[in-house]
């Protein structure tokens, strides 16, 4: 009987998972300033880019935000201007990351594991959001959309994220709080953990996660374990 080595990576999705996307509520007028609402934006612009994944003309992450935003403040029977779609645009570098995450990690670290960032924003917005959280110094490298060309669940975003950071498959774990996040890692070998924080119970249908806790906290602690 063979057994499987540990890990050497923890990579991890970003908005959702590291940081909190509820205070997008912050910068939308009522009724809409709600966290249901705001995070009702970012699943929506998710499902932008997957479908523009699948007809082959993905946009940046930040186009989709902004026709989600504009969609809202729309169907509540408001102007969407440019002043007030651009700042929720704006708002995704300056989320908080959750109260947990920054110890989390650090004890990762500590065990000697190598961190990472696999994220559907672009580099260059992930790399700005993780600054202003306070927590880019304890990742290695970030990999955005805007490297391979497509967003997650396509299997190039987690493969070219591996590849750019110097990981293997096998050797990493892949951490999400979406199911489809962390189906689409499953398939490409990834090994996976699931924060059950906002989704609670995952759909039948998707591949069972490895590892899974309330947050990542909880996570960090089974994948050590």
């Amino acid at each position: 009987m063979t057994t499987r080595s540990g890990p050497e990576w923890v990579l991890f999705d970003m908005n959702g998972t590291l940081l909190d996307p509820s205070t997008l509520s912050a910068h939308l007028p009522s009724p809409l300033d709600t966290e249901s609402a705001a995070l009702g934006l970012l699943d929506e612009s998710i499902g932008q880019s997957m479908v523009d994944t699948l007809v082959g003309r993905p946009r940046r992450f930040g186009e989709y935000l902004a026709a989600a935003t504009a969609r809202r403040l729309r169907l509540a029977g408001m102007d969407a201007t440019q002043e007030l779609v651009d700042e929720t645009v704006a708002a995704v570098r300056q989320m908080p990351a959750f109260d947990e995450v920054p110890a989390a990690l650090d004890r990762l670290r500590d065990a000697g594991l190598r961190l990472g960032v696999i994220t559907n924003s672009a580099t260059a917005v992930a790399e700005d959001a993780l600054l202003y959280a306070g927590i880019r110094d304890r990742f290695e490298g970030v990999v955005g959309s805007d490297v391979p060309g497509v967003f997650k669940p396509d299997p190039r975003v987690y493969r070219v994220g591996v590849e750019r950071l110097g990981a293997r498959p096998e050797q990493a774990f892949f951490v999400a709080a979406h199911g489809w996040d962390t189906h689409g890692a499953r398939a490409v070998g990834l090994r996976t953990a699931w924060v059950s924080r906002k989704e609670r119970i995952l759909l039948d249908s998707y591949a069972d996660p490895e590892v899974s806790g309330y947050d990542v906290d909880e996570v960090a602690q089974a994948i050590l374990e």
